[in-house]
């Protein structure tokens, strides 16, 4: 070899002058270098933790950059989002982008799934995004804590019902933000209801009436899954309300199941819901 001429590196990652820093490092280490450094480190882990997740790998096949997922997105015609984008930023281990991207607009995302349907490569785009808003609470980024407040009540209702609303909800005082044409069908909801053949459809109050055991369940299903762990990050008050909550009809339940073996209780005298207590 010709003197003065430096030899090549094995690891290209050495001479990737795309980057001022040069050595071998990996993409998503070199990508930090653009985060403040009070937010390397968390965005490090974050970012982590979704790769570590088994879904990830099931979900991201591969990307053909051909914005099939953008254009049929009705998020991306209304906002400044894109499942390609985040896509290609997985892609590249870019953990500055996603970084801003859970951070900014994960949330813009409706669900609608028309993204992983018309996905030539099988990408399961709206499970990432689901993956995404997960951590998303489990680290209680300030994004999720902000999306989530609004909707106190409803996970209020999830947590301790199993219920998410119910149509006598709809009214001016409860939902002012619905307008007033929600208002209006408010009015006439018993007779919707009464006019769809489903029996349980024809009350308007029964997702009011969990029995105590099964809201017992219920949360006690919330606690076990990690469930409150995580609403306790975003909404420490809503976690120790719910968890007072648990812990009363815990002793109710329990005090009701000790009368019953004493043979105190008749058939007749057990609650049919917990609101009867």
């Amino acid at each position: 070899m010709p003197q003065n001429v430096i030899p090549l590196p094995d690891d290209p990652r050495y001479m990737d002058l795309s980057y001022p820093e040069q050595g071998a490092l990996t993409e998503e280490e070199r990508n930090l270098d653009t985060l403040p450094p009070d937010q390397r480190e968390l965005a490090r882990k974050f970012w982590q933790a979704v790769k570590s997740d088994f879904r990830f790998n099931e979900y991201l096949r591969g990307c053909l950059n051909c914005g099939v997922c953008t254009s049929g997105c009705p998020a991306a015609k209304f906002y400044d989002y894109g499942p390609r984008e985040m896509i290609q930023y997985m892609m590249r281990d870019a953990v500055d982008r996603i970084w801003e991207f859970v951070n900014k607009k994960v949330w813009a995302c409706v669900q609608c799934y028309t993204c992983s349907m018309r996905c030539p490569f099988n990408n399961e785009i709206a499970g990432l995004i689901m993956l995404l808003r997960e951590y998303a609470v489990q680290f209680a980024l300030p994004s999720a804590k902000e999306i989530l407040a609004p909707y106190r009540r409803v996970l209020y209702t999830v947590l301790t019902l199993g219920n998410q609303v119910t149509p006598d909800m709809i009214q001016p005082e409860a939902f002012p933000d619905w307008g007033p044409q929600a208002v209006e069908e408010s009015k006439n909801m018993d007779v919707y209801r009464k006019a769809i053949p489903v029996d349980l459809l024809q009350r308007t109050d029964i997702g009011w009436h969990a029995s105590l055991q099964t809201a017992v369940e219920l949360m006690t299903i919330m606690f076990e899954s990690g469930v409150m762990d995580a609403i306790k990050n975003v909404d420490p008050d809503l976690y120790d309300m719910v968890s007072d909550i648990y812990e009363e009809r815990k002793s109710q339940l329990e005090e009701i199941r000790e009368k019953w073996m004493n043979g105190e209780l008749k058939e007749e005298d057990l609650p049919d819901s917990w609101l009867d207590l």
